[in-house]
């Protein structure tokens, strides 16, 4: 890559990597107060809920790994040559990457998360000092820092670094103060804001450039005083040096007023550097000068740093790296033979900085100065170039890896051969089954090695001679050593013609392993295997016209094939049970996601229809008392109210029937206990019956209809054509106690559909989950149990077979493998004890059980605690109904209060006893408390409304509110206030519980007005005395404000219900598609364990049988066809007792 694309990319990585990433940290952390704008927001989840934690994990494991990687990153991308040009923002040093990384974390939590937290606990005011102070502080202090170590190699990168940190610093100040003084709204402070950054930019620029100036006067100066001052000790102590005491006397020096004056005697220690990064910014005039006498200058002020830090070891890396960018530079130019080489000479600095404490920067800092000085020496000792050097370093530590692994395979044959040459009793042999799995181990890792040489390094002879070595001694596979030892000749081959056509030309393969091969004449062949293709006749082995592998080697191949093929027959057959088990256990927890999905559904549905159905029985009470004031005004021909009454009527009538029939009709065909009465006249009694819910609904609208279409009161007919009228007497008879108990049940039907519901879903969740769980203890118990003991059990009886060798026999194989681990620990300079210290230290741990148990216990615990939504849905959506049909009585309750507060006047003895109006309206109220009490405590086995927080504004601070579908009240915005009859706007606006006291105590004073006789009350007879009542009740101020109260309880009241029943709603479609994504990462738990762990048991099963196959037949031939009975057991894998 060219320097000026190199310049380009590493721009646009920085702009990205580094600016953008604020923006990231922003949009991340917002997750955690989002769902406070759940209701401003679609799609966001409610706070609380299993969406909005879900988000919140993301959101967190999204930070946590993209600081991680930020962190990382900072620690080991440096520049470390201080000559180049390509990384505009190049540095040998850290920087404020840390700093700066964890300061915008900080800064987007405190924006985005504490902020918001502060204002919701009423900390409010704290919140623009917090945030502009730590925005100050945390940028001052990245300003301070980079203003006093300028690291970096850019002088104009450290003035705009500089510049930034100082202008946002300022500018959270100025910002706070213009706040303070109240001129954050004004026009013209406004204007000047990006004139006001820019002057702070420009004033940061220049500062940061002046202290860079000025800083490296004073070094250069300190550095000059220092020279001057070392050169007057030394001619110093050259004097004293020459001269003794005799010849001071002689020459009488002590007398000479000459000397006495003019010898100088510094004590003062010159510090040329304040902090030891001056030490590298002192130095970066070679970036411009490259010459000599810049070089020795460099040198000369690093030596003079390593004198006063002696104790950082940062100062001897980065001398080190100066050094080393100059001499490549001069090697690159051909001039590094010209000068002197000892200048050069870095012997020293990197052992001495490892003398020191050490972070990780450092360390890899050091281990990269110690990889080029490795590269250096290979340069120089073989005469190629670096990249050629590079190659031989990968392929050497590769080959070496792959040398002590296959070490290492041969090491655990061995020793398993020697433990069955000790015992072969059964439980002996037992204790000896993990050894097939590390030799498994082994020869898989050994394996991927080779292949991953072989594929970089095609042209490695000497790597495939090894790797043929390994398939037979270790591997014990002799056709795929046959193919590769047919390569290993075309290799030969190719190099012949190589050298044939180009004898001048250098061959690319010595070139990469030249450093293995010096001094192989005096090392042992590594062709020496007992049981490989080499000691083996060409005869048995390979056929005469070269046609590939011989007779007795495809019979032994065909012979493993078969034993390999019967030990993993009952591996596969439990690992497809496995696979049905798993397949059956998605498809559970699939029906059970879809059955749940269903119910909620059908819940959702009814919870929409209990919206319109629950307001059903005060709706009728409403009716029932619109009908009676209707009444007078068609007795007394009194237009006075008829438009409202007749409105409220026909608003209710539409509500009723348009709205609300269709679901009755639906829903409530069901036969009632209770009885309706059925008025037949004035000269007959009353009857009663008992219909269907759906066929009193449709007889109640009917008798509406009725009553509506009713005209005024003729001349020839009495008020008792209405009073006695069986449609109007049905309402008024039927206001007692019939209606409630009939219409009541419009809003429990549906409820009780969804409490079984959800019951029946609470049965389903917990039959699923313990089916669930009998499936995923059945692939434990069912397959990996018997799986464990399958092939135990084929290894113990494998294993058995060798109590027919003879010790003799053992002693042969055991030796000729100590042999092989000598051979190569002898051809590749490895020591035996250290190939074994490094056994041990990177012994391969098999944690396979402890993944299996972790893995059945993360699927039974996420199949346990996936039904919790579902069964706290259940539970939340039984407390909404709950506490919805209590606080829907009070609309009947009320509306009751209000009838019967005319009927106490009228004394209608046609329908009431005497004292009955008084004594129903005492029991409503009494009841209405009671349900008041109960909403506020819970005590009637629900939730309260303090679990409801939305509904703080009805309940808890003063306003007005109306239903959606309201049945006539006038709306809020049209309310006229009137304080003759104190109908004002502070009362009016009373919270919910508040005003409901507020109208229970003008009832009350009402009661006492009526006992101490201050209303007329005569009898309900004649169209006089009703004209006179009417007139008393129009004209009454209690009456009135009873009107206008009524209206905005009753809006308050109907808005609560239609919210909770609107949440009932929202909170099952919310939960549903929890349960879908709960469902789906259960799944994806469950694939991801089968194909990570579960698979991958069985797949080492399966390789270790293929490993215990080829142990078995990695016994010589000649000691195979010593012993017969082993020899039959190969070929037939039948054991003889």
């Amino acid at each position: 890559m060219s320097k000026k694309n190199l310049l380009i990319y590493n721009s646009i990585y920085t702009v990205v990597f580094k600016y953008l990433l604020s923006f990231v940290f922003n949009f991340i952390s917002r997750f955690y107060y989002l769902c406070r704008s759940a209701n401003s927001i679609s799609l966001v989840p409610e706070c609380g809920t299993t969406s909005d934690y879900i988000l919140t994990g993301v959101a967190s494991v999204n930070l946590v790994l993209i600081v991680a990687y930020n962190y990382m990153y900072n620690n080991f991308n440096f520049n470390t040559n201080c000559l180049s040009h390509g990384k505009l923002f190049g540095s040998i040093h850290t920087a404020n990457s840390n700093k700066l990384l964890f300061i915008k974390l900080i800064m987007s939590l405190l924006f985005n998360y504490f902020s918001l937290l502060m204002f919701f606990h009423g900390f409010n005011d704290y919140i623009k000092i917090v945030m502009n102070f730590t925005l100050f502080l945390s940028f001052l202090y990245l300003a301070y820092f980079q203003l006093i170590y300028q690291p970096y190699y850019s002088n104009t990168v450290n003035n705009y670094k500089f510049s930034v940190y100082f202008t946002i610093s300022l500018f959270a100040i100025y910002a706070f103060l213009i706040s303070e003084i109240n001129l954050s709204d004004n026009q013209f402070i406004c204007d000047i804001l990006p004139l006001v950054g820019l002057l702070f930019f420009i004033l940061g620029f220049s500062l940061n450039k002046l202290y860079y100036k000025k800083t490296l006067k004073r070094i250069y100066k300190k550095f000059q005083e220092k020279k001057i001052v070392n050169e007057l000790r030394e001619s110093s102590s050259v004097d004293k040096m020459q001269l003794s005491p005799e010849n001071y006397k002689n020459k009488n020096i002590f007398q000479s007023l000459e000397r006495i004056t003019k010898e100088v005697y510094i004590k003062k220690e010159i510090k040329v550097f304040k902090n030891y990064y001056e030490c590298e910014i002192a130095c970066r005039f070679l970036r411009n000068n490259r010459n000599l006498d810049a070089f020795i200058l460099m040198k000369n002020l690093f030596e003079e740093g390593l004198t006063q830090f002696k104790h950082e070891a940062e100062v001897y890396i980065m001398a080190w790296y100066y050094i080393y960018s100059m001499k490549k530079f001069y090697k690159e130019n051909n001039l590094l033979q010209k000068y002197d080489q000892e200048l050069f000479k870095t012997e020293g600095m990197l052992n001495n900085a490892m003398d020191l404490k050490l972070d990780i920067s450092k360390k890899y800092l050091i281990n990269k100065a110690l990889s080029y000085i490795e590269i250096e020496k290979r340069e120089n000792s073989m005469n190629i170039n670096s990249q050629d050097v590079e190659l031989s370093i990968k392929l050497e530590e590769l080959k070496i890896n792959a040398v002590i692994t296959h070490i290492h395979g041969l090491k655990e044959i061995k020793e398993l051969f020697t433990k069955l040459r000790n015992s072969t009793n059964t439980k002996d042999i037992a204790n000896n089954i993990g050894m097939i799995s590390k030799i498994s181990n082994y020869q898989n890792s050994a394996y991927s090695q080779y292949n991953n040489i072989i594929r970089h390094f095609p042209d490695a002879k000497d790597v495939m001679k090894i790797y043929v070595l390994f398939l037979i001694d270790v591997m014990n596979k002799e056709d795929l050593a046959y193919k590769y030892s047919l390569q290993i000749q075309k290799v030969y081959d190719k190099n012949i013609i190589n050298d044939s056509t180009n004898e001048a030309s250098s061959n690319q393969i010595d070139k990469n392993i030249l450093l293995f091969n010096n001094n192989s004449k005096d090392k042992k062949s590594l062709s020496a295997s007992s049981n490989s293709l080499v000691s083996l006749s060409h005869s048995e082995d390979y056929s005469a016209s070269g046609a590939g592998l011989g007779r007795e080697l495809r019979k032994k191949i065909n012979f493993k094939n078969t034993m390999t093929k019967k030990y993993i027959e009952r591996i596969k057959a439990l690992k497809l049970n496995m696979n049905i088990l798993i397949g059956l256990f998605v498809i559970l927890f699939s029906i059970q996601a879809l059955i749940t999905l269903v119910f909620f559904n059908n819940a959702k549905i009814y919870s929409s229809t209990l919206s319109r159905n629950i307001n059903i029985p005060g709706a009728m009470k409403t009716v029932t008392l619109a009908i009676r004031l209707l009444s007078y005004n068609l007795i007394l021909k009194d237009m006075r109210n008829y438009p409202k009454n007749l409105g409220t009527i026909k608003g209710t009538l539409n509500y009723l029937d348009i709205v609300n029939l269709p679901s009755v009709n639906e829903y409530m065909d069901i036969e009632n206990e209770y009885q309706l009465a059925v008025p037949v006249g004035e000269y007959a009694y009353d009857s009663y019956e008992a219909k269907t819910i759906a066929d009193s609904y449709k007889k109640f609208l009917s008798n509406i209809k009725y009553c509506t279409n009713r005209g005024m009161l003729n001349d020839n007919e009495t008020v008792y054509n209405i009073l006695y009228e069986p449609h109007f007497k049905y309402f008024i008879l039927n206001s007692k106690s019939n209606f409630d108990n009939v219409f009541n049940q419009c809003k429990e039907i549906l409820s009780n559909k969804i409490f079984s519901l959800f019951n029946n879903i609470k049965y389903i969740v917990f039959s699923f989950m313990f089916l669930l769980i009998i499936d995923v203890l059945g692939i434990a118990y069912i397959n990996f149990i018997p799986l464990k003991k399958a092939t135990n059990k084929i290894v113990i009886n494998s294993f058995k077979i060798f109590k027919y060798f003879t010790k003799e026999h053992f002693e042969i194989v055991i030796r000729d493998y100590e042999e092989k681990i000598e051979t190569l620990c002898e051809n590749f300079d490895l020591d035996k004890e250290t190939t074994e210290n490094h056994s041990k230290a990177a012994k391969i741990r098999s944690y396979t059980n402890v993944k299996l148990i972790i893995s059945f216990i993360i699927i039974l615990v996420y199949v346990s605690l996936s039904n919790i939504p579902i069964l706290k849905t259940s539970s939340n959506e039984k407390d909404i109904i709950t506490i919805l049909q209590k606080s829907v009585d009070r609309l009947t309750l009320l509306k009751s209060i209000q009838l019967y507060t005319y009927e106490v006047i009228n004394q209608d003895r046609s329908i009431f006893l005497e004292n009955e109006p008084e004594r129903v309206l005492d029991e409503n109220i009494l009841k209405l408390k009671t349900i008041q009490e109960e909403l506020r405590s819970g005590s009637y086995g629900g939730p309260t409304f303090d679990s409801y927080p939305i509904f703080d504004e009805v309940l808890k601070e003063n306003g007005c509110f109306r239903f959606a579908q309201n049945t006539g009240a006038p709306s809020c915005e049209s309310l006229e206030y009137d304080s003759s009859y104190d109908f004002t706007e502070e009362i009016a606006t009373l919270p919910l519980n508040e005003l409901i006291i507020e109208y229970l105590y003008r009832v009350e004073n009402f009661k006492n007005n009526v006992e101490q006789g201050k209303y007329i009350r005569l009898p309900f007879t004649n169209k006089e005395n009703i004209g006179i009542i009417y007139n008393q009740i129009c004209n009454d101020k209690f009456f009135k404000l009873q009107d206008k109260l009524m209206d905005n309880i009753f809006g308050d009241i109907q808005y609560i219900d239609s919210k909770l029943t609107d949440y009932s709603v929202s909170y099952i479609e919310e939960q549903s598609k929890n349960e879908i994504i709960i469902i789906t990462i259960g799944i994806l738990i469950v694939l991801f364990f089968t194909f990570l762990v579960f698979n991958k048991l069985f797949k080492d099963k399966i390789k270790e049988m293929d490993t215990l196959v080829s142990f078995l037949f990695l016994v010589p031939s000649d000691i195979v066809n010593k012993n017969e009975k082993y020899k039959r057991f190969l070929e037939t894998t039948q054991l003889e007792d």
